[in-house]
């Protein structure tokens, strides 16, 4: 035991100084924040993708599940690459983006034209900004809503 305990003391910061690098990449990730819609709205005609903004705010517990759980996976996995161009907006009124039409609005009003008051809220759309399904409003299922989030893409892309 006392072994053990020497050991453990001996070679504990060893351990951490090589797992942190890990822990922090992991930890760090984040998801695109969308700045110019217009830039999106390219990569998404070129590619024929369903662009999916997730509407999202600071203080949003269920946002940050929704994106660790779901959102980022589907953007490291490959299955996605063909099918979708994810981009987070923050319900911010102290935010600004370049809409579709290349104005300059508020991440709030944005959020309002589409009828968007809930976090996390996601639509998915066209590249010119048509939604494409109905809003997936809320996160209620951890078991399920990446099935959800799939049969609305799936939806979504047979509408396009």
């Amino acid at each position: 035991m006392n072994i053990r305990k020497t050991v453990l003391k001996r070679f504990l910061p060893y351990l951490v100084i090589l797992l942190l690098p890990g822990l922090a990449v992991s930890g760090s990730a984040e998801m695109f924040q969308s700045q110019d819609l217009r830039d999106d709205s390219r990569i998404v005609d070129e590619s024929d993708l369903i662009l999916v903004i997730e509407f999202s705010s600071e203080y949003c517990g269920y946002c940050r599940q929704l994106e660790q759980d779901f959102l980022m996976p589907m953007q490291r996995n490959s299955d996605y690459d063909d099918k979708i161009l994810i981009r987070s907006v923050s319900m911010s009124d102290y935010e600004y983006l370049v809409d579709f039409e290349g104005r300059s609005v508020s991440n709030a009003e944005f959020a309002s034209q589409y009828g968007v008051s809930v976090t996390p809220t996601l639509v998915f759309l066209d590249s010119n900004g048509v939604e494409l399904t109905e809003k997936l409003v809320g996160f209620w299922s951890l078991d399920y809503f990446g099935g959800f989030i799939d049969n609305s893409i799936d939806e979504a892309r047979e509408n396009l």
